[in-house]
């Protein structure tokens, strides 16, 4: 595993086109990114999370056009995609017909993100897809914080992790948008009660 610094851009990008994996601090817990361009790579974060393949995993955006290929949004739905992102906000969307099955895992539905961290941000823009990423833990850990508690839980098993510490460690919020109604997954720093204003 390469320790590396948000100076590092070129190196992580680098990482990321080998389809390999790396760790990254964002606005709210570490993350663990893959390009989202291959099931190998789906199947690998799956390996090294020991997680039960049969949730999807989050895709991190850079933009509202990375995710626009991928799920469903009408104008309601954006609103709430203008306030909150990027932010601390993760909604769970009706996936398009022709999406790989690694994707939704035939659920019809995945989550899309756009951070509030620059970095982040350009790291997936110079990646050229958006990732699947989820948090930095082995299933059913708490997720790490900083890239101390990454190398912990992972050693030697993936490629690199960012150096850095996320302030209030607190996971985004998730909320599933699904017939017209907004559903709380998971609490956050956004709440249900401000998301429900917007999409009226």
């Amino acid at each position: 595993m390469k320790l590396l610094s948000k100076s590092d851009l070129k190196e992580c990008v680098e990482i990321l086109k080998k389809d390999g994996i790396i760790a990254f601090p964002t606005e709210t817990v570490f993350g663990l990114g893959v390009k989202a361009d291959s099931e190998k790579n789906y199947e690998n974060l799956v390996r090294v999370k020991h997680r039960p393949s049969d949730k999807p995993f989050t895709l991190m955006c850079s933009s509202i056009k990375d995710f626009e290929k991928f799920v469903e949004i009408d104008a309601k739905t954006k609103r709430i995609i203008d306030k909150y992102m990027p932010g601390p906000i993760t909604l769970i969307l009706k996936t398009k017909i022709d999406v790989p099955y690694y994707i939704d895992l035939g659920t019809g539905f995945v989550g899309v993100r756009i951070p509030d961290d620059k970095f982040v941000l350009e790291m997936i823009k110079e990646a050229g897809e958006p990732l699947l990423v989820p948090s930095a833990n082995i299933s059913s850990f708490p997720p790490a914080k900083n890239h101390r508690e990454v190398i912990e839980y992972f050693k030697d098993t993936i490629d690199g992790v960012v150096e850095g510490e996320c302030k209030d460690g607190v996971p985004s919020s998730i909320f599933k948008i699904e017939n017209d109604k907004i559903t709380l997954i998971r609490k956050g720093p956004i709440s249900l009660e401000e998301v429900e204003e917007i999409y009226k």
